[in-house]
Order: C-alpha cells, then sequence, then structure tokens
C-alpha cells in the first residue's frame, strides 16, 4: 500500500494531514524552545525516523551497541515498548535479547524516569542507545541519528494519515546525522535532498540482506540457506510497519505467497489468527513471519497442530558506505561528555 489509507479517503486524510501537520509543530515549537527536556546522567544516542513502520531501526540500534562494546563500553537499550500489556515483553524488547547477548532493555514511556530508575536500582550501562527516539524529544539526547528509508521516500511522502510522515522533512534540521536504508548503493540524488534540507548528506548508507533462514517445527529449529525458499509455497504473517520489503525478498526468491495475513504493527497474535495459521499450514510449505512476530508467537503456537515450519530470516545489516564515519560519530558522544 503506497499510502496508510485507501485513495478514496483523501478528501478527509488529506485535510487531516494539515491538522496533524500544525499540531506537530506546535509541538516540536515548544522543545525547541528547551521546555519541559530532562537530561540524564549517561550519553543518550537516539535513532529515529520520520516516517511510521520499517525503515531498518532495530538492525542500526543492533548495529551501534555492538560497535559501542567493540569500543569497551556497555550500552543499553530504551524504548517505548509500543503496544505491550507488559513492557518487558514488548516484542521489540524481547528481539532485541535474541539479538544482543546480555543487553539490558529498558522499557516504559517516559524514558527519562525510566532511566533513573534503572540507575538507581543499579543498572550498570554507561550509554544509552534509545530506539525510535526522534519524536521523544523529552528526552535529552547527545546524538541524533535519523533513519531515512531509500524504498519509500520521505520527500515525496504526506503526512499522516494521507502519507506516512511522523513529522515533516524539514524536521531532519535538528537531526544530528542521517543514514539511508534499503540501499543498495549510494544514490547522489537522494544525497542531495538529503542536504538541501539537513545541510549535510547522510552519514551513512546501508543495506538489509536476509542471511540465512530459521525454521521452527516442534520447538526445534534448523538452520538452512535461503534456496529452500525457491518453489516453496508460503503464508505470511507481518506484524511490521512497512512489510513490502520482506514480500519483495520472498518473490525474489522465488517463493509462492499463497496467503498474506492483514495485521498492523505490533498486532498480538489473537487466538482466531492462530487457528488460521494452523489450518493455513495444512497447505504450504512454510509460514514466514519476522523476529518480532516469532518472539510473540512461540509461546503461544501449538505445533502439534502445525503441518509446516515456520520460517523466520536471518537480517543482517551491511553498511556500503560510511562505517567508519558513523564509528567516529558514535565515539565523538563520550568525548564531548568528557568535556561538558
Amino acid at each position: 500500500m503506497k499510502t496508510p489509507l485507501p485513495s478514496w479517503l483523501d478528501f478527509f486524510a488529506i485535510p487531516a494531514s494539515a491538522l496533524y501537520g500544525f499540531i506537530v509543530k506546535l509541538r516540536n515549537r515548544h522543545y525547541d524552545n528547551h521546555a519541559s527536556i530532562q537530561k540524564v546522567d549517561k550519553p543518550v544516542i537516539a535513532v529515529g525516523n520520520l516516517t511510521v513502520g520499517g525503515t531498518g531501526k532495530t538492525p542500526l540500534v543492533t548495529w551501534i551497541i555492538k560497535r559501542l562494546r567493540s569500543h569497551g563500553y556497555n550500552p543499553a537499550v530504551v524504548m517505548r515498548g509500543y503496544a505491550a500489556v507488559d513492557p518487558a515483553k514488548a516484542d521489540e524488547a524481547l528481539e532485541y535479547h535474541e539479538r544482543l547477548e546480555d543487553v539490558d532493555v529498558i522499557v516504559g514511556a517516559d524514558r527519562a524516569v525510566m532511566i533513573r530508575a534503572y540507575l538507581e536500582n543499579g543498572g550498570s550501562a554507561d550509554c544509552f542507545v534509545m530506539d525510535d527516539g526522534f519524536q521523544h524529544r523529552r528526552l535529552h539526547r547527545d546524538l541524533d541519528i535519523v533513519v531515512m528509508d531509500f524504498l519509500r521516500n520521505a520527500f515525496l511522502q504526506r503526512m499522516l494519515p494521507a502519507g506516512w510522515l511522523r513529522e515533516p522533512v524539514s524536521g531532519l534540521k535538528r537531526a544530528d546525522a542521517v543514514v539511508v536504508s534499503h540501499a543498495g548503493r549510494v544514490e547522489p540524488t537522494f544525497a542531495k535532498q538529503v542536504n538541501q534540507v539537513h545541510g549535510k548528506e547522510p552519514v551513512a548508507w546501508v543495506s538489509h540482506q536476509w542471511t540465512s533462514l530459521q525454521l521452527f517445527t516442534n520447538n526445534e529449529c534448523d538452520v538452512v540457506g535461503l534456496d529452500w525458499l525457491t518453489g516453496k509455497s508460503v503464508a505470511v504473517r507481518l506484524g511490521i510497519g512497512y512489510p513490502g520489503p520482506v514480500i519483495e525478498a520472498l518473490v525474489r526468491l522465488g517463493a509462492k505467497i499463497a496467503m498474506q495475513l492483514d495485521v498492523g504493527d505490533h498486532q498480538p497474535f489473537t487466538q482466531e489468527e492462530l487457528e488460521t495459521l494452523a489450518t493455513a499450514s495444512h497447505n504450504v510449505d512454510g509460514i514466514v513471519m519476522t523476529l518480532k512476530d516469532w518472539v510473540k508467537a512461540r509461546d503461544l503456537i501449538d505445533f502439534s497442530e502445525m503441518k509446516c515450519p515456520i520460517v523466520v530470516p536471518d537480517l543482517a545489516l551491511e553498511i556500503i558506505e560510511g562505517d567508519n564515519e558513523l564509528d567516529a560519530l558514535l565515539l565523538s558522544v563520550f568525548q564531548d561528555t568528557m568535556n561538558t
């Protein structure tokens, strides 16, 4: 879907977008005056975006955590825990625990309060990486990184609900750096567009590639190559903001999509949906979902009812250009902290 709503609703959605944009501008003006901003005692690196849905923040946050660890730092992840009844069991929090060994994940709507509580209770992190933090301006950040999805050009988008923008692209002016995701190569035209608004070209360009597949059956896991998908019929359950890249990858690898469940970002699994997947498993070779879906589903699925494996792609981030520049930017946070 090119926009969040069907085009026939543009008559209502476009005026709503204008109103939403006005409200966002008022809110940003409030924070631009440094009102209500709270600072914590440790460095904060925010990774966010301008658009709704999957721009590739989670793989980048994972890369940042690993890179900071390689330099001897002990970062923790900070996040809101969207749509989770139990914040500790938010899908993205569980995903980080799967991706990163022994990482502290701090979850809560008021991230400044949650960080202070974490430190007061003996938390050992010496810095924090805030996932989806660009619009959470209440917490002071020492570095603001915006991820822009090359596949969904924000410069061509409207504000919600007529488009995917959470705030106008002029918001790039307050970012410290831009990272372009889902990019196969550096694109000079896109870099120029970023420069015209942000004042600098993107610091890094990254691609996202599947490296292997995890096949889950009866609580067992087999790791196989991507060619397993060739010629296979699959059902797809993607509770992510923008499933387009996953669908494209499946098609490119030769899979045949027999069914795609219509679910929203972070949507919990319902009993009806689990029954639908169990029924579908009789007619397909695999049920594809992301790691973010799997961490919610694994304790709910009755594998005695499943006749095919759950297929979870392993996703890796590759920096095409800007590895050293991004690394230096991360380390500058600690140099700036020592100088203050």
